[in-house]
């Protein structure tokens, strides 16, 4: 306990310092032009024929869609990646005009972004795609052969197909094969491998129509796509059959390379050898789910058609290709291409010719100081004890959020940057010809090798590290918590109007990025994040608070309205009471002090602004891994007695204000 006292002390110091720093800050003019701006644009969002306490989504967004039904894109964050990618335009035409070293980053990228925007004739098909990445050196894919019935079937070799794919980022075809951090030490990487994902549809063959199609459009013959699309449908319920016979049942277990041969008799070390580009012992552990689902897979694919399997792994390929690439050659869509598949180098670039030195200082310090008022928001809540946690689990979770980290820019923090990333693309190697799909598959190739390389040297620290991103972590501009890291990544498209402003009124940057980051901050310390330590380890007492009786309460509560993302609406509904707290409750160093620029309370105020990360007009599937933004919003609100009482809502006869409200923390 002592040690505990003694670290709440060394906090409450450091926030004192903070506050102080933060209140020297404050003699920084407000740019009241802008506020004004601002708030005037919030405001003719307003659909003032709507009541606030019937439905506040559309009456602060009712006219959102209106104010920008001509624009490119749907929401807020839309708006903020329509700009950062508007940047990297400029960047790659500047680059054009300059003369590059041919191996330099800045040629690479800039080579990325040409090859998008004028491919040579043909390079963007399915169909070249796959002529560039046969079965095996000894065959290619049975449409190609000049008479399909003479295709040597004998030489196919599924798993060594699969391996030479995998290379290009594409998994969960028969089983998935992921390097993850190691469940009890976060700072080793494993190979996992596991059943095959069929949730969602994008993971699963199209419809028959469409399958023929696309088999049409590969080469296949005319007479026998038919037959071909039945038989790879037909394979697929196969697969999700035997892959769900068991889903509910986790069974994971640390085995060698031998020892998972011996007992599902396929070929995993050839596999591993061809996907890592290096042999590995036959001793070597990896950790595999269900080995039982394995056995049974490799005894059903090793007896199967071999033109089916072959067929059926293509289509995958061709699946997943799709989803990694742009279709269209437009600017804004070849600046997305250089983000997806060369972040490091594209976030680089945006620091340094957007972002100033100084400008990059302040805006660390800003963040520094909001986070570090959302730190201390929560330790209070912690002291509250609403959970009744026993003082050894609320020390727990305060040491996890003492070592809370961030990441502006997710660039490794005490590195020269320019140097870091200009070693980190050394081994990229581009074709001089402007084909789309070649030099595609060699930026998949080079990304996954990067992934991989993570097994021999992860991160050894915080500041060391950065997120090797997927495609849509990549290209997006929205802040995301990462687990095993215990770390918030905050791109720097994020740091700008309207999310966040460094000359505007406090109570824009705590309701909008305040929230967005107490949301992050959040994931933590919610029902997904609590299985994790201060070092993004696994501990079994941390499992245990989200069995707590008021935690499993507040979880049956949240999904009333049923979600399939139940962490998500967790982090909502406590990441509001948090950011809200911060400028409203018991403490708070913000002026309460109606300004100048608007006559809205500055309450209600707060919840206008807050709405703008949820207004816009995208179609219900555009919503990935969340729910819609209406639900999101509507359940933030209703959940939080605050915003009832900022409107004067009325208990149980307002749809906004029911009695029944669920909290968390």
């Amino acid at each position: 306990m002592a040690r505990s006292t003694n670290r709440r002390g060394f906090n409450e110091l450091l926030f004192l310092l903070l506050s102080l720093w933060a209140s020297c800050q404050a003699s920084r003019p407000a740019n009241k032009g802008l506020d004004t701006l601002l708030a005037n644009q919030i405001l003719s969002y307003v659909n003032e024929s709507i009541s606030a306490c019937d439905d506040y989504y559309k009456y602060a967004c009712g006219n959102w869609g209106k104010k920008h039904e001509s624009e490119d894109f749907y929401e807020i964050t839309g708006l903020i990646d329509q700009k950062v990618n508007e940047n990297i335009v400029t960047l790659m035409d500047e680059l054009e005009k300059r003369s590059l070293q041919p191996n330099t980053v800045e040629a690479k990228a800039l080579r990325v972004y040409q090859t998008c925007r004028r491919p040579i004739n043909g390079s963007r098909l399915s169909k070249h795609y796959v002529e560039l990445v046969p079965p095996n050196d000894q065959i290619s894919w049975p449409q190609f052969t000049t008479k399909p019935d003479l295709w040597a079937s004998h030489k196919f070799k599924w798993m060594e197909t699969l391996a030479r794919l995998r290379r290009y980022g594409m998994t969960n075809v028969f089983f998935q094969l992921e390097v993850m951090p190691h469940l009890f030490n976060s700072s080793q990487f494993i190979i996992i491998i596991d059943n095959p994902s069929f949730e969602q549809e994008k993971l699963r063959l199209k419809s028959l129509r469409i399958t023929n199609m696309s088999l049409r459009l590969l080469g296949v013959d005319r007479r026998r796509m038919l037959r071909l699309a039945v038989k790879v449908k037909t394979l697929e319920t196969s697969i999700i059959d035997l892959a769900t016979a068991n889903e509910d049942e986790e069974n994971y277990e640390d085995i060698s390379l031998r020892q998972l041969e011996d007992t599902t008799r396929g070929k995993w070390r050839k596999f591993l050898n061809i996907v890592r580009d290096r042999r590995l012992a036959a001793d070597y552990k990896v950790k595999v789910n269900n080995i039982e689902y394995l056995t049974r897979l490799i005894d059903l694919l090793d007896n199967y058609d071999r033109e089916v399997l072959a067929t059926y792994i293509m289509l995958h390929f061709v699946m997943h290709v799709q989803d990694e690439s742009m279709e269209s050659d437009e600017p804004i869509a070849c600046a997305q291409e250089v983000r997806r598949n060369m972040e490091l180098a594209a976030n680089l670039f945006y620091e340094e010719r957007f972002i100033d030195p100084d400008k990059l200082r302040l805006l660390q310090a800003d963040v520094e100081d909001l986070f570090g008022h959302l730190r201390k928001q929560f330790l209070l809540k912690l002291d509250t004890n609403y959970l009744h946690l026993y003082p050894s689990q609320i020390d727990m979770l305060r040491l996890k959020m003492d070592k809370m980290t961030f990441n502006i820019g997710n660039i490794p923090q005490n590195v020269n940057r320019s140097q870091f990333v200009a070693q980190f693309y050394a081994d990229l190697q581009l074709s001089e010809e402007q084909d789309y799909a070649r030099i595609h598959l060699q930026l998949l190739e080079f990304r996954t090798s990067r992934w991989f390389g993570q097994l021999e040297k992860p991160a050894s620290n915080s500041s060391d590290f950065f997120f090797i991103s997927d495609s849509n972590s990549a290209m997006s501009s929205t802040p995301y918590y990462m687990l095993r890291q215990n770390l918030i990544i905050i791109p720097y498209g994020i740091l700008q109007e309207p999310i966040f402003h460094q000359d505007t009124h406090d109570i824009f940057k705590i309701s909008l990025l305040g929230f967005l980051l107490s949301h992050e901050l959040m994931h933590g310390f919610v029902s997904g994040g609590l299985v994790f330590d201060f070092q993004g380890n696994g501990y079994d007492s941390g499992a245990e608070l989200s069995e707590l009786d008021r935690y499993s309460d507040a979880l049956r509560c949240l999904n009333r309205n049923e979600t399939d993302y139940i962490v998500e609406r967790e982090a909502d509904i406590a990441g509001i009471r948090l950011a809200y707290d911060v400028y409203f409750g018991p403490g708070s160093t913000f002026s309460q002090t109606q300004p100048s620029f608007t006559s809205v309370p500055l309450k209600q105020f707060f919840f206008l602004n807050l709405a703008q990360f949820f207004c816009g007009d995208a179609p219900e599937n555009a919503f990935e891994e969340h729910d819609d933004d209406e639900m999101r919003l509507r359940q933030v609100l209703i959940n939080f007695p605050a915003f009832a009482d900022a409107y004067n809502c009325r208990k149980d006869l307002d749809n906004m204000h029911p009695s029944k409200k669920c909290r968390l923390w």
